[in-house]
């Protein structure tokens, strides 16, 4: 829990009796590799936190997997759509090898807002940060080439070929298997 409460306290001040209403409402939660933390029909009722691992976001589609947002140690995720409008998710979450979160569900969120002002600016900060993810990769797509989307995710994560399978990497690139080759023979 230091390592998240670390992290919180970069971004909002809470004070001890805030901080334990916040830890009471989270829930560490261990996955090993495959496994799914969120199902296509579900609903997405929670904020994670990564602490340790790698997860991926992914859709399938006329049978072929989709991967659009993989979550590395110290990034809030959830389907914040699913999360906000309570609907079914489109989406799945799987860990791509075993790892830890921390959950946080929408209703205690929601309950701690009124009785707290930072609890609202956490809520809103996390919100602002998957949301700035989102955007970065939309960013991305319109402005990057491949190649350079490639380099960013080495950047953040230099061993995820040996975590990841290459047609996952492909797919969250946008590009084949084979073009990904090519790249990784160019670099």
């Amino acid at each position: 829990m230091k390592e998240l409460k670390k992290h919180i306290k970069k971004i909002v001040s809470l004070n001890e009796e805030e901080w334990g209403i916040l830890k009471n409402g989270l829930k560490k939660i261990s996955y090993s590799k495959g496994d799914l933390i969120l199902s296509e029909g579900e609903h997405c009722d929670f904020v994670g936190f990564v602490k340790t691992g790698l997860f991926r976001f992914y859709i399938i589609k006329e049978g072929n997997e989709k991967t659009t947002d993989f979550w590395f140690p110290l990034d809030f995720f959830s389907d914040y759509r699913s999360f906000l409008t309570n609907k079914p998710s489109n989406y799945n979450i799987e860990a791509m090898e075993s790892g830890t979160i921390w959950k946080l569900k929408r209703a205690y969120m929601n309950k701690h807002y009124d009785e707290s002002v930072n609890f609202n600016k956490l809520g809103r900060i996390i919100a602002e940060q998957i949301f700035l993810m989102k955007s970065l990769r939309l960013d991305s797509f319109l402005m990057d080439t491949p190649k350079e989307r490639y380099l960013r995710l080495l950047i953040k994560d230099p061993n995820i070929l040996q975590t990841v399978p290459q047609y996952m990497i492909a797919s969250y690139l946008g590009i084949t298997p084979e073009s990904l080759s090519r790249i990784r023979k160019r670099i």
